[in-house]
């Protein structure tokens, strides 16, 4: 490998594990772990002999040995901890979604600029070799032309509540359909053209979340018109019935001539997709894999040979503007057309 980079990992939740893990299975040194949760922290930590904690992450930035810090908090504080990371001259991996509004995007972008440093987004679900298979497919014309993709995101309301704080992760739309949109952006290879949205709050009436201020929208359908003439379908829900059995449905994209099924950007066990043509059915299986340790090892990568990285803030706007766009559908009962949304000025 290269250089051997010393990281801070800002937020020891479970995604902050996963960088924890990740970056030590990359091989590089993660010297320390930041969370207000000392406990939590600690345990990380030691899980890894990790030899510094912190309970302020301006502490961890202080470090003038710490090449990269590793963003795992709530989105509402990825845009102050990105400024001030870059600001002391620290690369910055930073989870998705990017930003709580355009303004913090912007902020952010301008922040690492200046400071001449490198900026990635983890959107680690889209390099699965699921993912890579039904882009191949595609583009072989194994479904013909034109597609339609169908994902499904169905759960009873989060464990970590503060997803559903419409001023803090901002619900389902802004926190996971992102991952599935970036994954419908790179099979189609097209940019989304418009989109409809209806849906509401199924959890309003759950104890666990009713001391938000504000609930986020936790349900919805979600219908997207790509220019290259495809359509993406999902169906959401962060507020099914207490122990329901119900689950989300596989994958599904089909086109005239074949179609497939299966865990598309799913990763971490073995995944079963059914390919479809004709009468025929062939079933290839994805062994699992480390995708945390994938996608830091690429940015790392980056850094060593001085490009940008892969996933960074043009994708990283692109997705935020579609997932504001569903909410504004939803809100409004409009079609919205998306050509418009550069992401670089709206009211979000």
């Amino acid at each position: 490998m290269g250089k051997r980079y010393r990281i801070a990992v800002i937020g020891a939740g479970d995604m902050g594990g996963n960088h924890v893990r990740g970056w030590v299975a990359a091989g590089h040194h993660v010297i320390s772990v930041t969370d207000v949760d000392q406990p939590r922290a600690e345990q990380l930590a030691k899980r890894y002999n990790v030899p510094h904690v912190y309970a302020d992450y301006r502490e961890a930035l202080e470090d003038a040995t710490v090449d990269i810090v590793s963003v795992c908090l709530p989105l509402k504080f990825h845009a102050s901890v990105t400024i001030d990371a870059a600001a002391k001259g620290k690369h910055v991996f930073c989870e998705k979604p990017l930003a709580s509004s355009f303004v913090d995007a912007q902020n952010m972008e301008e922040a690492v600029k200046r400071a001449g440093v490198q900026f990635g987004i983890g959107f680690q679900r889209n390099l699965a070799k699921g993912v890579t298979t039904i882009k191949q497919w595609a583009e072989e014309g194994k479904f013909g032309h034109p597609l339609v993709f169908s994902s499904d995101l169905m759960q009873e309301v989060r464990p970590k509540i503060a997803m559903h704080d419409k001023n803090g992760n901002k619900g389902p739309f802004v926190d996971a359909c992102c991952h599935y949109f970036y994954m419908w952006n790179t099979v189609f290879q097209s940019k989304p053209q418009r989109l409809y949205a209806r849906g509401g709050i199924f959890g309003k009436d759950r104890p666990e979340i009713a001391h938000f201020n504000e609930l986020a929208v936790d349900t919805g359908v979600v219908i997207v018109e790509y220019e290259s003439g495809d359509i993406a379908t999902m169906s959401v829900s962060w507020g099914l019935a207490k122990n329901t059995r119900m689950k989300s449905r596989p994958d599904r994209i089909f086109g005239p001539s074949g179609g497939a099924e299966g865990a598309f950007n799913e990763f971490g066990s073995e995944v079963h997709i059914d390919l479809f043509s004709g009468d025929g059915k062939e079933t290839i299986v994805i062994e699992k894999e480390d995708l945390f340790e994938r996608q830091l090892r690429l940015f790392a990568d980056v850094i060593t040979e001085g490009r940008p990285a892969p996933i960074g803030f043009a994708e990283g706007n692109e997705l935020l503007a579609l997932s504001f766009a569903v909410l504004e559908s939803i809100e409004t009962g409009k079609i919205i057309e998306l050509h418009s949304k550069t992401g670089g000025g709206g009211s979000q």
